[in-house]
């Protein structure tokens, strides 16, 4: 995976803050150890990995000329996996509760929203492969194709992460390490832009479904997602929270299903054809947000 180094290099980083807040924090007391409400807003940077898998299946494609249906035809293959990461930075919103358990530790709920915007759009070729059968009055005879299903734009975006956490913490002076864990909820976008379907028979290419064909779908996924951070006290009322975030939607799937009638002036190739798509998003995020409890 390739966002894996950089998950590592953040997990480190946090890591690292976090000691830092420890080793400026003041023993004592503090107003981290008592129960309170609280609302806070900052931003993130965010790696965000579109795991995508597509596929084109035709139905029964005939060839007409006339009244008379000379061929049958018939294209599909596996899914085609068509990965890709993608970075920005994004607002954050929270807000949450924290109440003692006893010593220095502490539990909380955190309501997370995230604005992320962040989307891939790049191009794609999916490979087909299928046979075609002439049918009386023309000689029996079947042909093996390859086939292709190009797609101009093929668009997969993160638009809004949402995530709901239980967490348990430790205070050092003015300062709280934590962890969390719960679900997540994901407001997704995919695209696909001008898709269409070729053959090469006998050496020659041929468009099959002739016009281009648009999808458009909006999904929101659930998911789960885990935290670990620190907190650090300002003041009396306020506290800096940093946190490294890995979200992980479910595995989803879309399905777009076409039917067309490509008249050639030769022939007219009529069928139906459908593109499905299995998705997963995952997002790590390393957020800084100012505090103020209630």
């Amino acid at each position: 995976m390739r966002t894996g180094t950089g998950a590592i290099g953040v997990a480190l980083a946090c890591a690292l803050l976090c000691s830092l807040f420890v080793s400026t924090a003041r023993a004592g007391e503090t107003g981290l150890r008592q129960g309170f409400f609280y609302a806070g807003a900052g931003g993130s940077f965010n790696w965000s990995q579109f795991d995508q898998a597509l596929q084109g299946v035709s139905g029964i494609t005939e060839v007409v000329i006339g009244p008379q249906v000379l061929a049958e035809g018939q294209a599909g293959g596996p899914y085609f996996n068509f990965d890709r990461d993608e970075s920005g930075f994004a607002p954050d919103f929270q807000a949450g509760y924290i109440a003692p358990l006893g010593g220095a530790w502490q539990g909380g709920l955190k309501f997370t929203y995230r604005y992320a915007n962040i989307d891939s759009s790049e191009s794609v070729s999916i490979p087909q492969a299928g046979s075609v059968s002439t049918l009386p009055p023309l000689p029996p005879d079947t042909i093996d194709f390859t086939g292709f299903v190009p797609i101009r734009k093929a668009e997969m975006e993160l638009k809004h992460q949402f995530a709901f956490l239980a967490t348990i913490g430790r205070t050092y002076g003015k300062t709280m390490l934590y962890a969390g864990a719960g679900p997540a909820l994901f407001g997704t976008e995919t695209k696909f832009i001008d898709a269409m379907c070729f053959a090469t028979i006998n050496g020659n290419l041929i468009n099959v479904c002739g016009a281009s064909y648009s999808y458009r779908s909006e999904d929101w996924v659930w998911g789960g997602a885990a935290q670990i951070g620190a907190t650090y006290e300002l003041g009396p009322r306020w506290f800096l929270d940093l946190n490294y975030t890995f979200a992980r939607s479910r595995k989803f799937k879309l399905s777009y299903a076409i039917d067309f009638d490509n008249d050639t002036g030769v022939a007219t190739s009529e069928g139906s054809g459908t593109l499905n798509a299995r998705q997963q998003i995952t997002n790590q995020a390393v957020a800084l947000t100012v505090n103020r409890r209630f």
